[in-house]
């Protein structure tokens, strides 16, 4: 299959979109950042494991063990009970910083859609000495909906095959 890259106007907007993307995430503007997902978003992360066999690579898949799958209603539920503060992981919240790099983007399969890879890492403190280093890669859908980018798809992919982290309570 032929890859066809976006134009550099286009992957600059996708860069600047993710950098928003994360610091709606670091300032914890929850509700501002389920905005910029689609009505129909599938955010998830696949388990990961080693595996000894040739030809598999290590990744669940879809409808197999996940670390989390989710859907626009149960993202704005987790959201919503962050603000009871009733979500014991989160109390008091954590505090992070999402780096996105390695932005990627190119045409999608459909016309207004993106495939756009990019890797992550998320530095997570909580409490005095809570912390958590997450490294991985997202492979995003975006799609543009009344003149904005909107993310469709996410799957997100951790490098770590064993988390040493007490919980996975915050976005990616």
């Amino acid at each position: 299959m032929e890859v066809t890259e976006v134009g550099s106007d286009l992957g600059y907007a996708v860069q600047q979109f993710l950098i928003k993307e994360a610091r709606l995430l670091d300032e914890r503007r929850f509700e501002e950042w389920l905005e910029l997902f689609t009505s129909d978003i599938h955010y998830w992360m696949p388990g990961r494991f080693n595996s000894g066999e040739k030809g598999q690579d290590g990744v669940s898949r879809p409808g197999e063990l996940a670390l989390f799958e989710e859907s626009k209603q149960t993202l704005a539920n987790r959201i919503a009970r962050f603000r009871t503060g009733m979500a014991r992981a989160e109390e008091p919240p954590s505090r992070t910083r999402h780096l996105i790099t390695n932005v990627q983007a190119e045409c999608g399969e459909r016309a207004g859609e993106l495939k756009v890879r990019s890797n992550f890492l998320v530095y997570r403190t909580h409490l005095e000495h809570d912390l958590d280093i997450f490294v991985g890669c997202r492979d995003d859908i975006l799609r543009e909906v009344e003149g904005q980018w909107r993310i469709a798809r996410r799957m997100i992919l951790l490098d770590q095959a064993v988390l040493a982290a007490s919980n996975l309570s915050i976005f990616f």
